[in-house]
């Protein structure tokens, strides 16, 4: 078996929830589309985009217009559920003699980090199916429990939708991120039916299969559950924004020495470089592209995009008296 991996991300979802004309993802979040970030997660893992399949549906005229014509695209043509959008991809991977990772589009919470620690537990423990899972302290999102024996061995998936009351109450979740052996994987997923509340044919019937084939089946926990959570509505998107603002500006504070008064009220894209010793006052909006010097002073209530600032340049729109 070859260690190259290949990956197949499910995008052909429509933006139902999200309201919108608009492919749900491409809804940009700090100026870069959603399925960017995890595009760019798997390519920091090592990946190549000719090994990236993106599974479309009536978007991909507007998908492969955003992302390019260097990943590869295959056609999901009904929307019957995401084994079935597996299954669409067929012919760029079912005969791949590795393993082949599996996501969904609408997670930019995915990270290399997370995803490098999934092969490497899938690679150690030598499994057939290794996937994310993620526990919650708190509230627990509608998403497929991970049903375990008393020993802590994976046994299947059940989606919320059927799950008993006492399965809902389970706090481990599939984040929706799978690793497969590929060849002894793909031929078993013709066997997953459609007997669910949804009639929908869901890839996590595929770990109870595994388990009856006695093929081996790991999960791996997620340090964040937040890797759990996709984006399906305006509200997620919004809450998307706000924790990827936040990461920019602690690495902005912590690690380029840079001042952000009232960074609740400041927002900074992807790809803004601010020199040190900048001060970036109340009410800013930094678009990607921005370059801004050292010694600066922006704002309050500066928008920039895609410009350059010199070092030692202030630059507000506030009138002075005098």
């Amino acid at each position: 078996m070859t260690d190259r991996i290949k990956a197949v991300v499910l995008a052909a979802g429509r933006s139902t929830r999200m309201k919108s004309d608009l492919s749900k993802v491409l809804h940009p979040i700090l100026g870069r589309e959603i399925i960017r970030y995890l595009l760019d997660s798997l390519l920091e893992c090592g990946l190549e985009p000719e090994d990236i399949v993106i599974v479309v549906g009536d978007n991909r005229d507007e998908v492969e217009k955003a992302i390019g014509d260097r990943c590869r695209y295959a056609r999901q043509h009904e929307q019957l559920g995401t084994a079935h959008a597996l299954l669409s991809a067929a012919g760029q991977v079912a005969s791949h003699d590795g393993d082949l990772l599996v996501l969904v589009g609408d997670n930019p919470y995915i990270t290399a980090v997370e995803l490098r620690k999934l092969i490497d537990g899938h690679r150690r423990h030598h499994a057939s199916c290794t996937f994310i899972s993620a526990v919650f302290p708190g509230d627990i999102p509608p998403f497929g429990r991970v049903i375990r024996d008393q020993e802590g061995h994976v046994q299947r998936i059940v989606e919320e939708k059927d799950a008993s009351p006492e399965e809902r109450r389970i706090r481990e979740v599939n984040a929706s991120i799978y690793l497969f052996d590929n060849p002894a994987v793909f031929p078993l997923l013709s066997r997953i039916g459609n007997d669910n509340a949804k009639k929908e044919y869901y890839l996590t019937d595929i770990i109870e299969i595994l388990n009856r084939e006695n093929l081996k089946v790991e999960a791996v926990q997620a340090e964040d559950c937040d890797i759990a959570i996709g984006i399906n509505d305006r509200r997620d998107l919004q809450a998307a924004q706000k924790k990827f603002n936040g990461r920019n500006q602690r690495r902005l504070m912590l690690e380029g020495g840079v001042t952000i008064l009232q960074p609740e009220t400041v927002t900074i894209e992807h790809d803004v470089e601010i020199g040190r010793d900048t001060v970036i006052y109340p009410c800013t909006y930094l678009g990607a592209g921005t370059r801004i010097g050292c010694n600066c002073v922006i704002g309050p209530f500066a928008c920039l995009k895609n410009v350059r600032i010199a070092d030692g340049e202030k630059l507000d729109f506030i009138k002075k008296s005098g």
